[in-house]
């Protein structure tokens, strides 16, 4: 979710209108504006060689798959998966400023990597969503030469909650959540949207099934201005979350941008770790 924590608390103005053929992918040309506008310098401009955008024909319909690398450095290249908020699509991302950032932490001598964000969670990424990231994501990066298996996964807010989901198959190094969208009872569940039942929120809901993810290392982020504040401390404190930063700001793209460096910085440090 991207600028207010309540589901409805968002528009999003206008949608893409994509056609796929057949099985696989093609590259979306993107046409530069004709007088583009000077972003502030902690911005730099998004080089159209580090991010590419695919469609691929899925099991839930036609999917984008956004895959942002960091500029100069060629061949293939692990993967952090990111997940998106409910209501926003993969370009929550690349709107937040991270391809860029990621050409600047790699610069700055973290070890290379991509990170590669996917539609599919535009109201919930349990379920079928869930499906997809395990049985047919492995094949869309192998064929855009990435590794098919990410090391980590970075989730933004409900995106965060499939990003666990996501991470109850073993083998990540790292899960990143940002403004996670965790609760500590239904009622504040069923307020926030995004799950069908309480009998799906017990299953999902991350504070309630930590055992699945067992070892796995967490890092946590989080506004002081958040509503969600507090289950993420508690997630953050019994996951044993390094970092677990919660410093001013609230849900929103201006926390999220903000801390963006400090994110991606920790995520290319996990690089080459292994969970017990």
């Amino acid at each position: 979710m991207d600028g207010r924590w309540t589901r409805r608390g968002l528009l999003i103005a206008g949608a893409a209108a994509v056609a796929a053929a057949g099985c696989g992918a093609r590259q979306q040309q993107q046409t530069p504006a004709a007088t583009p506008k000077p972003l502030p310098s902690s911005v730099p401009p998004v080089d159209s060689t580090s991010v590419s955008n695919l469609i691929w024909r899925s099991s839930i319909g036609d999917v984008k798959m956004i895959v942002m690398r960091p500029r100069e450095v060629a061949g293939p290249l692990p993967v952090c998966l990111a997940l998106h908020g409910e209501g926003t699509d993969a370009n929550q991302f690349v709107e937040i400023g991270l391809p860029p950032l990621l050409t600047a932490t790699v610069r700055a001598g973290t070890r290379p990597f991509a990170v590669v964000a996917v539609d599919g969670g535009t109201s919930s990424w349990l379920g079928a969503p869930q499906t997809m990231l395990a049985k047919e994501l492995p094949d869309w990066l192998s064929r855009a030469e990435l590794a098919d298996t990410p090391f980590s996964v970075l989730g933004i807010s409900s995106g965060a909650v499939g990003a666990f989901e996501y991470a109850r198959t073993p083998g990540l190094a790292l899960l990143s959540a940002l403004s996670p969208a965790v609760f500590t009872d239904w009622r504040d569940a069923e307020k926030f949207g995004g799950y069908t039942d309480e009998k799906q929120w017990q299953r999902a809901e991350p504070l309630r099934n930590l055992t699945a993810v067992a070892g796995l290392p967490f890092a946590v982020w989080c506004g002081t201005d958040d509503p969600l504040l507090p289950a993420a401390r508690e997630l953050a404190q019994r996951t044993k979350a390094t970092p677990a930063v919660f410093g001013d700001g609230d849900h929103s793209t201006v926390y999220w941008k903000k801390i963006l460096p400090e994110v991606l910085r920790n995520i290319g440090d996990s690089l080459g770790k292994k969970t017990p």
